[in-house]
């Protein structure tokens, strides 16, 4: 991406000068200035010139101020060439005023031209032509003094005081206004600088945030449709196997199937209008979807999870306490998730522990007893599941560990999230 601190010239770049001619405001800088300045120079020239026997003078002096003028046009694709040429005119016009010559020429308008490539030097990025612009234009101002002292016999100090102080003072005045040119530019590069790096941060942060609520969604849908779709098979499988024998039992089953593939339409419902519908169009069906799950959810979470062959016992301790939504949901996604690999990868019969322990921190364990005696089966604990819990439970600030467990055959999920105001009075409820 192109920045605006690109735009800036470089010193090597005014060094060596851009490759495109002279632009069209060089040539009206250049054109303004010979209009202004050329004519009254002109006028002074020819009336001080006596002809024949001054024609050299008229010529040399006419060339060097022709050439000052030029270097007008050229001083920003040649700034050291133009400054350099400059002062060797000034020079020659300084040479042109010495005691014997017509005239003093130095001191006609058109001089003030060099106050222009001044300007220019100090305005510039060219660190040497800075520097050489104000030493060559204090050195010249005091040389055009001392050789305007032999035109004015009868001035007086005081006079010539005035005159070495304009002169210093419009050669520092060029120069303070081009230093003031070159820092104003610079500022204001940096400023649109800082604003391109503003928006690409913004922009980085903008697509950070998309990034981060893809993975979310991806996080909802997968232990939305995994374990729904892991409850609605064990229960169809239960159910099957209870026709003809115990139909009231066979009919819960089927119960459990339709009310289960109900809120998994639900909640697909609202990830995937999320993710299609724009946010002005959503506001009215927004306002009308159920609630994520929390924590009030998870008795229902567990009595789902049962079926013939297989037994989930939900254990509180300690006191609960009031949490923040985030902080619910991430408990019963860990919780849901961990049932969902249990009827995945698990065999029945199983009884599997869902305990809640309320403390200085929450901590959530769910373990079952694999195959009752075989080994335990090798979850795959680089799988989505497991990764998706630990990066819910590490946002807010706290862990989790799977793995087989070591005092008996099955596996164990133990997920810590930190709390605030927790109760020191343990309860214990079994259900």
């Amino acid at each position: 991406m192109t920045t605006p601190a690109q735009n800036i010239p470089s010193p090597v770049n005014a060094r060596a000068g851009s490759s495109r001619p002279p632009s069209t405001a060089d040539w009206v800088w250049a054109g303004a200035a010979a209009a202004a300045l050329l004519p009254l120079t002109l006028v002074e020239i020819f009336a001080a010139a006596r002809l024949p026997q001054d024609g050299w003078w008229l010529a040399a002096t006419l060339t060097l101020y022709a050439v000052l003028h030029t270097t007008v046009a050229l001083r920003r694709r040649w700034l050291r060439t133009t400054l350099a040429a400059a002062s060797a005119c000034m020079f020659g016009l300084v040479l042109a005023s010495l005691p014997g010559m017509p005239f003093d020429a130095v001191l006609l308008p058109s001089s003030l031209c060099f106050l222009v490539i001044v300007f220019t030097a100090a305005a510039s990025d060219d660190r040497l032509a800075d520097v050489a612009s104000i030493v060559v234009g204090l050195v010249g101002a005091a040389m055009m003094t001392a050789v305007s002292v032999p035109w004015a016999p009868t001035a007086g100090p005081g006079e010539l005081i005035a005159l070495a102080g304009f002169l210093i003072a419009s050669i520092g005045a060029a120069w303070a206004l081009g230093r003031y040119r070159r820092e104003s530019r610079r500022k204001l590069a940096a400023q649109q600088v800082g604003r391109a790096q503003a928006a690409e941060l913004r922009l980085q942060a903008d697509r950070a945030a998309e990034a981060s609520e893809r993975r979310r969604i991806g996080r909802e849908l997968h232990d939305v449709v995994s374990h729904s779709l892991a409850v609605m098979v064990a229960q169809a499988e239960a159910s099957r196997l209870l026709l003809g024998r115990d139909d009231d039992r066979a009919r819960v089953a089927v119960g459990h199937v339709v009310s289960t593939g109900r809120a998994a339409m639900s909640d697909m419902r609202g990830l995937l209008g999320a993710l299609v519908e724009p946010d002005g169009e959503r506001g009215h069906e927004s306002a009308l979807r159920e609630p994520s799950p929390g924590l009030e959810g998870i008795d229902e979470l567990v009595e789902r999870a049962q079926s013939p062959g297989r037994v989930v016992e939900l254990v509180v301790a300690g006191t609960p306490v009031a949490v923040p939504p985030g902080l619910s949901l991430t408990v019963y996604r860990v919780v849901q998730e961990s049932l969902t690999n249990v009827m995945r990868h698990a065999a029945p019969p199983t009884c599997t522990l869902v305990g809640l322990d309320w403390g200085d921190a929450l901590v959530v364990t769910v373990e079952d007893d694999g195959s009752h005696g075989a080994e335990p089966v090798a979850w795959v604990a680089g799988g989505r599941g497991i990764a998706g819990m630990r990066e819910r439970v590490a946002q807010l600030g706290g862990a989790v560990e799977a793995g087989p467990r070591t005092d008996a055959p099955g596996w164990k999920v133990t997920a810590r999230l930190p709390l605030t105001g927790a109760s020191d009075q343990p309860q214990e409820r079994r259900r």
